[in-house]
């Protein structure tokens, strides 16, 4: 039964792993023990951490693969070159987004429901079911045709419920943009659907509540987000707070260890209890 969780002879791929969330996930399946994990990522931007990695896990168990996501191409070329050079894929993480003005996210509110354009719910869907679409494509496939494998889609409680505007009276803080939701709710259905065409791979989803990034500064944040901001989120959980990042990495080391084997179409909320008083 302790093996249960062990991610030992597994070789992992996932989309944005220097993303906040991507790192770490990406330390914590290498300290469950997997083979390797392989990040896709955008040009430049994962060097500083696949650096940090090698160091702590040597050079044989991270790959670091650099592509622009948009560029459907250079994406599928990529995707057949890490089959080439790495054979057996077990598992995939589709966790990528862009969070960016492009997507709703701007401290203008532009991506306000009233404000939002069609390129912003389009670029929103692309990066938010495309990119992990053309991912299972490639990948699950190959996985289905070895009769094993798990894919975990990086979702939201805003593709499950619609975040009420309500939290965000009296903050300069942009709203949560209904691009961002929309295309979180057909990541969940890629879900589904993959779970149900690549039978007997596993599909799953893993969606983070409120988990702030209160380390980094990011542009869409707004001038309006302060603790204040972030007390108002904490009164909407059960649990009566916002969660930290590394609270989300037994979750996804459960969906895509042998202790989930059963366990297929799911979408694993970690969120505090935030769905049920949204």
């Amino acid at each position: 039964m302790k093996d249960l969780f062990s991610l030992k002879g597994k070789k992992i791929v996932i989309t944005g792993g220097a993303g906040y969330f991507g790192k770490h996930f990406m330390r914590g399946l290498l300290d469950f023990g997997a083979d390797k994990v392989i990040n896709v990522e955008y040009p430049g931007r994962g060097k500083d951490f696949h650096k940090e990695l090698i160091k702590k896990y040597g050079a044989k168990r991270v790959s670091l693969y650099e592509v622009d996501l948009y560029d459907d191409k250079a994406t599928d070329k990529l995707y057949k070159k890490i089959l080439k050079e790495n054979k057996n894929i077990d598992v995939l993480v589709n966790n990528a987004f862009e969070f960016s003005p492009r997507t709703g996210f701007a401290p203008d509110r532009s991506g306000a429901f009233e404000k939002a354009t069609h390129e912003q719910i389009s670029t929103s869907f692309e990066a938010g079911v495309w990119w992990a679409f053309q991912a299972t494509q490639k990948f699950g496939f190959e996985m289905k045709k070895r009769g094993k494998g798990s894919i975990v889609n990086i979702a939201s409680p805003a593709g499950v419920r619609a975040i009420s505007p309500k939290q965000y009276e009296g903050f300069e803080h942009t709203p949560n943009p209904p691009g961002y939701g929309i295309a979180k709710a057909g990541l969940l259905a890629l879900m589904r659907y993959s779970a149900t065409f690549l039978a007997p791979v596993r599909v799953n989803a893993l969606s983070p509540g409120a988990i702030p990034n209160l380390k980094e500064k990011h542009e869409h944040a707004g001038k309006g987000y302060k603790d204040a901001f972030l007390d108002r989120l904490a009164e909407r959980m059960a649990l009566g707070r916002c969660g930290r990042p590394e609270e989300l990495v037994g979750g996804l080391i459960f969906l895509v260890s042998d202790a989930s084997s059963y366990v297929t179409g799911h979408n694993l909320l970690i969120d505090g209890g935030w769905t049920m008083h949204l």
